[in-house]
């Protein structure tokens, strides 16, 4: 079957699962139809039907303190036009960010979807995105409408000669891997539950059908949780050389021989320098963060995989099994083994 976004002509249905958008042709033809229907978006307020949406407030949340946790101070919003969901969005990242005391800058919509299309301006808008992420303190933490609009905002920080996500780290919203595993710089992303949105969906289709009312509140599908990748895998440093110093750690943690005289070539500083500014901005060792490091990853194999302890130690970076279990111990006071028990027990 092809798509053609085309309403289908001659269709008789018992019931309509809809995402209208800005389409004012599928909405009049829903109307027309009274049919049972059930809307899959917010993005606009002005069409009266039953919805399903993601949990605004919750995605939000889960951004802020993806962020905090690394240490961010200067925080932005970045939309994709002005409508319903985004105010929704950036309300939820905003609330949260609110109550641990910090603002929110807002950067330039990537487009507006009032406007012909025909009338946008591509570079004007690139140019006054990349002015915008210039001119915001760092380093900025850029929270996105969706994986396309961080996308677009990570090409403008290449344009602007703004390290990812040394200077500027940047969070999508979908999950949607085909861009975040082919852009530039991998993306981080909340998992939208979109496959959840339909199965509500349809059993709030199923309930119309029947002849039920529907419920008096938007049904609200919370996300899955926040996917890693690069564009934000990073604690938040003011001095260049420490981010280039965690980059380089961040990047080469499952090897072994890894060491100091490594990580200084990676910025322009000398190690007693380095050491200096890098115990400056986080209270700890070049060393320690490298053992810290591989430690979280060791602790993410062990709740989110089927791997063998030494599979694990291998890919975190630890010379031998031995050497994890130690630092398991001196950290955690267990065992991988029961470290990994006792996560399964929460779940």
């Amino acid at each position: 079957m092809i798509y053609t976004a085309k309403i289908p002509i001659g269709w008789r249905g018992d019931g309509i699962i809809s995402y209208i958008g800005y389409r004012d042709d599928l909405a009049a033809f829903i109307a027309k139809s009274e049919l049972p229907a059930v809307e899959i978006s917010n993005v606009r307020s002005d069409i009266q039907l039953p919805r399903v949406e993601g949990d605004s407030d919750e995605i939000g949340r889960l951004a802020a303190e993806h962020f905090l946790e690394r240490r961010y101070r200067h925080f932005a919003w970045a939309p994709m036009t002005d409508d319903a969901l985004n105010a929704e969005r950036c309300a939820g990242f905003s609330k949260w960010l609110d109550r641990a005391g910090f603002s929110c800058h807002m950067l330039p919509p990537l487009d507006t979807r009032y406007r012909d299309p025909k009338e946008r301006d591509c570079a004007a808008q690139r140019k006054l995105m990349v002015q915008t992420l210039i001119g915001l303190p760092k380093p900025l933490a850029v929270f996105c409408y969706n994986d396309c609009v961080a996308a677009d905002v990570i090409d403008a920080c290449d344009d602007a000669s703004l390290l990812v996500p040394e200077a500027v780290a940047v969070l999508g919203i979908d999950n949607d891997a085909p861009i975040c595993e082919s852009i530039l710089v991998p993306l981080s992303s909340v998992c939208h539950d979109l496959e959840g949105m339909a199965y509500q969906a349809a059993a709030l289709l199923d309930r119309l059908m029947s002849g039920r009312k529907p419920p008096k509140k938007m049904l609200r599908v919370p996300p899955l949780g926040l996917v890693t990748r690069r564009s934000t895998d990073i604690l938040a440093v003011g001095n260049l050389q420490v981010a280039r110093a965690l980059r380089c750690i961040h990047d080469n943690y499952a090897k072994p021989l890894l060491g100091v005289d490594d990580i200084v070539l990676a910025t322009n500083l000398s190690r007693r320098a380095l050491e200096k500014a890098f115990r400056h901005e986080l209270s700890r060792s070049l060393n320690e963060e490298v053992v810290r490091v591989r430690l979280e990853q060791a602790k993410n194999l062990l709740t989110t995989t089927e791997l063998s302890v030494g599979e694990i130690s291998s890919a975190a970076g630890f010379s031998q099994p031995n050497h994890l279990f130690r630092t398991f111990r001196r950290f955690l006071g267990c065992s991988p083994r029961v470290y990994r028990a006792r996560q399964r027990a929460k779940s």
